[in-house]
């Protein structure tokens, strides 16, 4: 059955909400949710440093690091959709810590895996779990702001990618070149190895501050657990406010928008909840998103998962009088009349200017988010990311070179948690993690479809590969261009004017049904 009555009961669950305030029962879930992003990124990103490191004592050569940077996200791509229909039928927090926790397992294992094979298909387990976090973390912390807040808390959470792009360097910077060696027997343990350790632990503070939080109040109320959102919501206005809220509601006064309910749900009712979000009003919107999100993860982590490799792929003599295409044939030149296994990582430097980058346009993101539309911000910095990527290739100023580089990496990666954000408005909560795992999901296939243009097409011409990935932020750039409609008066609404309108068309379309 479809449950209505949206002016009555989910208003006054929002006016609930909107009595709590925003404090410390938001910073608290916003610092975990920010964790768990750093643990997913850690653990995917972080194969940009470990890929290369490991090549000796895995025998790997670029197709094989190409398959080892791609095998957790293709256990992403497997599972995301799993873990969605979980998240939204029994509860994000459930979800986040049985699958962070598993994820966290199975990564240290993987960290003791003699062979290549088995190391990748262990780094295919760990993307199979972690794939709960890299969708769940965001819904989990949305419900527990008002919709006036979600889109900046979510923005702040999404700087925790910033903190994970310095974290992953600057711990490979202490230990990669270290010398030291333990032998183990059935495998030599180096720097590397200790290296998948130390990428474990932001996913370990995550699970620790989770445990102590509730599950989250909207979801609650929406698979029908009515007075342990009342619990939820009350915990959250004493924690705010140091004192117990006054009002009292009934369950029955409570409702959750256009919440399906299965009395026995078949696993092919299950996965059919997400259907909705393909008809009206969701379709366009939802597919507009989608196919940016695809674009934005395949300029962003697919050329940025090479980033490191790709950045100590010169010869500092004479780095000035050659492109970034030039510097790496001399350098493949140079080591292939070099005799046995060469580690070719020497600086991470960019890479942890990288992160810095991050966290100050994640920033400005959101003190713009205060007064322009998300949607012209994202079609802004998409045009920039394009004329960016249409100079790199070309440029021979080695500073220029790396800072340009940085911004057209940092750009689509900021983005992407706006557009999350977006999609998490004009969803209702039945739909929301769905909704975010299916946009994830079609992003993530972008993102290996980045990651093996690069691999196989890098060294067979450098320059096409760069200008490819400056073409596809054109595209994405139209096509995100194309699903901003005007107002009838030819303005857009401001943030707060969009959140009503969002809010009373879903209404509109619960009481047509």
């Amino acid at each position: 059955m479809v449950i209505t009555g949206y002016d009555e009961g989910f208003k006054n669950y929002m006016d609930m909400m909107n009595e709590t305030g925003f404090g410390f029962a938001q910073v608290w879930p916003l610092l975990t949710s920010g964790f768990l992003v750093m643990a997913v990124t850690v653990e995917l990103m972080g194969m940009a440093i470990i890929a290369p490191a490991s090549q000796c004592d895995l025998k790997t050569n670029q197709i094989k690091m190409t398959a080892l940077n791609c095998s957790a996200f293709m256990g992403v791509v497997v599972s995301l959709y799993f873990w969605a229909v979980l998240a939204d039928s029994y509860g994000r927090r459930w979800v986040l810590l049985l699958s962070t926790s598993v994820s966290t397992c199975v990564s240290l294992i993987s960290a003791l895996m003699p062979t290549f094979p088995l190391f990748i298909a262990m780094r295919f387990c760990v993307g199979l779990f972690i794939a709960g976090p890299s969708f769940a973390a965001i819904t989990y912390l949305a419900e527990f702001c008002t919709f006036y807040h979600r889109r900046i808390v979510i923005v702040y959470m999404a700087m925790f990618q910033g903190f994970a792009m310095i974290y992953c360097p600057a711990m490979a910077t202490l230990f990669i070149h270290q010398k030291w060696t333990y032998d183990l027997g059935f495998i030599v343990y180096k720097p590397w190895r200790f290296l998948m350790l130390l990428n474990s632990l932001p996913g370990l503070i995550g699970i620790f501050l989770l445990i102590g939080l509730p599950e989250s109040p909207e979801i609650l109320l929406c698979t029908q657990r009515k007075q342990k959102c009342i619990k939820v919501v009350k915990w959250i206005y004493r924690v705010n406010k140091r004192k117990e809220l006054e009002w009292e509601v009934e369950p029955e006064d409570l409702s959750c928008p256009g919440y399906r309910i299965v009395d026995k749900q078949t696993c092919v009712e299950l996965m059919n909840q997400g259907r909705p979000l393909f008809k009206k009003p969701y379709v366009v919107p939802f597919l507009s998103s989608c196919v940016v999100m695809s674009g934005l993860f395949f300029l962003g982590n697919g050329l940025g998962i090479w980033f490191t490799d790709l950045r100590n792929r010169r010869i500092d003599e004479d780095l000035e009088l050659y492109t970034i295409c030039e510097n790496m044939r001399r350098f493949k030149e140079y080591y292939s009349n070099l005799d046995g296994c060469q580690v070719t990582l020497q600086s991470f430097r960019d890479s942890m200017l990288l992160g810095a980058t991050y966290l100050i346009m994640f920033n400005g993101v959101a003190l713009l988010l205060r007064y322009i539309s998300p949607k012209i911000i994202v079609v802004a910095l998409l045009l920039l990311c394009f004329l960016l990527g249409g100079i790199l290739p070309w440029l021979t100023h080695e500073t220029a070179t790396s800072v340009i580089f940085i911004i057209f990496l940092a750009i689509p990666n900021c983005l992407i948690a706006l557009v999350s954000g977006i999609v998490i408005e004009f969803t209702s909560a039945d739909l929301r993690g769905k909704a975010v795992c299916v946009c994830i999901l079609i992003g993530r296939s972008g993102m290996i479809t980045g990651t093996f243009l690069v691999g196989y097409a890098m060294d067979a011409n450098c320059e096409l590969t760069y200008t490819l990935f400056g073409l596809y932020a054109l595209v994405t750039f139209v096509i995100d261009y194309s699903s901003i409609h005007p107002m009838p008066n030819g303005k857009r609404p401001t943030p707060r004017a969009e959140c009503r309108q969002l809010m009373l068309s879903e209404a509109k379309m619960i009481i047509k049904k």
